[in-house]
Formats: C-alpha cells, sequence, structure tokens
C-alpha cells in the first residue's frame, strides 16, 4: 500500500502497481472511457457480434475485453518506456486516462535515432498484439469458444487502430515523433523539428475538431463530441511539447543557486501543528516549510498535505516530527545543479519544494511556483 506522500502526489491519481521501477497509474478520468467502453462492448458490439446470448454473457465478455484493451495501452505504453530507458532516459510513472495511456518522460531522447525507436516501437507493439490475438481467434473459433474467439476479434481490431491511429504524423502522436525524429536527422535541430511536427498535429487536431462539429449537425453528437474533445487535448499537448522544448533551450546554463530563495522560514520538528497553522500557514502563506534542527541543519519537510487530514482536536498534541516527509536524496539539490535538472527533479517529486544543501547545511529552497514565476517572467522578456 503506498505511503501517504504517494497517494496524494497527483491528486486524481490511483497507483496501481509498478513494472520494472516505472509506476503504472490510472487519472479518475480514466473510469470515464472505462464505463464508455465497457457499455458500447456489452449494449452494442457484442450482442450484434454473437446475437441470442443473455445479458449476462455480454456483459462478462466486456469487462474482460476492456480489461485486456487497457492491458494492450499499458504494453504500448511500456514498449516506448522500456526503449527510452535503455536510451538513458527516465520514465518515472505510466499514467492511463480517459484518452489512452501517457508515458511521463524526464527529458527529450538524445539525438534523433533515439527518438525514432521510442517512437516507433509504440505502433510495433501493437500490430504484434493484433497479430497475437488474431492468432486467439482462430484457435478459439476452431476450439468451439465463439464469445472468446469474438472478444479476441475485437481486440485484434482495435490494437490495429490504435497503432494505425497513432502512425498519424502530428504531434504528440508517435507518428509525429517519428516526423520529428527524421526532420531532426535532417535538420540537427530539435527546436525546428519540433515546431514543425507541432505544427502539423496543431492541424491534424483542427481537422478532427471540425471533423466533429459537421458529425453533430449530420446527428452523430456522441461522435462528433469526442472528436472534438480529441482535437483539444492532442492541439494543446503539441503547443505544450513545442514551448516545453523552446524551455529547455532558455535554461541552458542556468543554475539553482541563481533563482533559489536564499532567507528561507523553517520550523522546528517538535512544533505542534495546531502553532504551524497559526504561526506559519496563516502567518507566512507558504503551503510548505522545511523542517529544521536547532543547529540549522534539515531533517524533512512539512506541507499543508501532511495536515489537512488531522481532526481539529489533535492537531495541539501531534507534532511537525510525526507528519513531516523525511529527508531523503529526492529531497534535495545541490546549487551548483542545473536548473533544467531541478525541474525534472520538482517535477517528479511528491512535495512542491526542494531543499538547496550545500555541505549539510540548507543554503536555500526552490519551489514549483517560484519556478513557474521564473519562467513566465523569462518568457515575457524574452529572455
Amino acid at each position: 500500500m503506498p505511503s501517504y506522500a504517494n497517494a496524494r502526489k497527483d491528486v486524481g491519481k490511483i497507483n496501481l502497481f509498478r513494472v520494472g521501477g516505472i509506476r503504472i497509474s490510472i487519472d479518475f478520468s480514466w473510469f470515464v472511457i472505462f464505463v464508455l467502453i465497457l457499455w458500447s462492448l456489452s449494449v452494442g458490439y457484442f450482442p450484434r457480434e454473437f446475437p441470442a446470448q443473455n445479458a449476462y454473457s455480454y456483459w462478462g465478455a466486456g469487462i474482460v475485453a476492456t480489461l485486456l484493451f487497457f492491458l494492450s495501452v499499458i504494453f504500448h505504453e511500456l514498449a516506448h518506456s522500456l526503449i527510452a530507458i535503455r536510451s538513458g532516459l527516465q520514465i518515472p510513472e505510466i499514467t492511463l486516462f480517459i484518452f489512452g495511456g501517457i508515458s511521463k518522460l524526464s527529458e527529450d531522447a538524445k539525438d534523433a535515432a533515439d527518438e525514432f525507436k521510442i517512437a516507433v516501437v509504440g505502433p510495433l507493439s501493437s500490430f504484434v498484439l493484433a497479430v497475437v490475438f488474431m492468432f486467439l481467434e482462430k484457435a478459439a473459433r476452431s476450439m468451439q469458444f465463439p464469445m472468446t474467439a469474438v472478444i479476441f476479434g475485437y481486440l485484434t481490431w482495435i490494437n490495429f487502430a490504435l497503432a494505425v491511429f497513432n502512425l498519424i504524423p502530428g504531434f504528440p502522436l508517435d507518428g509525429g515523433r517519428i516526423l520529428r525524429a527524421f526532420l531532426w536527422w535532417k535538420t540537427g535541430s530539435l527546436t525546428s523539428a519540433t515546431k514543425y511536427a507541432s505544427d502539423v498535429g496543431k492541424g491534424l487536431a483542427v481537422a478532427m475538431m471540425i471533423l466533429g462539429g459537421i458529425q453533430i449537425f449530420g446527428g452523430m453528437l456522441i461522435g462528433g463530441l469526442w472528436l472534438i474533445f480529441i482535437g483539444a487535448f492532442l492541439r494543446g499537448v503539441a503547443e505544450g511539447s513545442y514551448q516545453e522544448v523552446l524551455m529547455r533551450q532558455s535554461l541552458e546554463g542556468v543554475k539553482v543557486d541563481e533563482v533559489m530563495v536564499r532567507e528561507v522560514v523553517g520550523v522546528p520538528p517538535d512544533l505542534p501543528v495546531s502553532r504551524l497553522i497559526s504561526a506559519y500557514l496563516l502567518r507566512y502563506g507558504y503551503k510548505g516549510y522545511p523542517v529544521m534542527e536547532r543547529a540549522g541543519e534539515p531533517i524533512g519537510i512539512v506541507e499543508i498535505f501532511h495536515i489537512r487530514d488531522i481532526h481539529e482536536e489533535d492537531r495541539q498534541s501531534r507534532t511537525v516530527a510525526e507528519v513531516m516527509e523525511p529527508i531523503n536524496p529526492d529531497l534535495v539539490v545541490e546549487p551548483d545543479l542545473p536548473l533544467i535538472d531541478a525541474l525534472k527533479k520538482i517535477g517528479d517529486s511528491d512535495l512542491g519544494r526542494l531543499l538547496v544543501i550545500q555541505d549539510k547545511q540548507m543554503v536555500g529552497l526552490i519551489t514549483k511556483s517560484g519556478l513557474n514565476r521564473f519562467l513566465e517572467i523569462r518568457s515575457i522578456l524574452g529572455s
């Protein structure tokens, strides 16, 4: 069972299990698409493909097929992730959400060749699954298991469709990443390659939204809305990916000590939670604080999320030391660390801040909100 900090790392997510150190989680929005697929299979697809069965059979088959479909999505994303790890990248998490699955890459690929390998393996894995399910469908039919054959037939089709859809050459789809890898190889510029692939992706996304609008006017409300939602999502991710590349380039050469907060407010470990609220959270307005020994050595971080579920009558007896996140390497950076590395680390962190430590003494603090302000100012100033 995950710790409290890990469980609340991303509000709206549920951590399921780990594969090779990669956390598999589901966003709450995933339940929406799970129910929609389950309903469409149990009420529409299976009764049409294999009529004259009872509702329990259709719903049972629907549950099995829907779960296997999402396992196929995980397999697709794991293929990306394992190749990325072999290329020296870190993949902390794969998340299932309303539009499918996404692997959280810690950084861009090192070169065009790695980008191509990471991108192409996803559709290839889906094609492989389609072939496997096709053979399983034939085996089930030969053994006179018709409903099982229908399930495998659906999985054959859906994995083939997943592979083909992802090969559309628009960023951030796999096809768009393949296009970016090719342009990166031809031009030698990741920025220009990302901009071109992103523009293609945004164009395709707008086309999907227009097609969705046409479908709505043609009476296909659900299908049209779905195309509009997917198009809007893809357009946003395409633009965001390009902006992220620009951000990475703008931060080259910037160190942590250039942006860290030097005058840090710390709290003692024996401080009652009630005093933490009145004397620090409400007084200073910060949502988290380093926990400091009297000698000035940091021993942890306490944030508002650690105490929000503590009953009011228990806040006087509970101390900061009991609820804090103990210090560990994931919460610490050095002042000469490149800021882009600190951004990756704070993005993977359970908390919204990192301690800047040198020779076992805290010399500063960086926070997500502070880094966002820094990036916004640099963007406005064009520096």
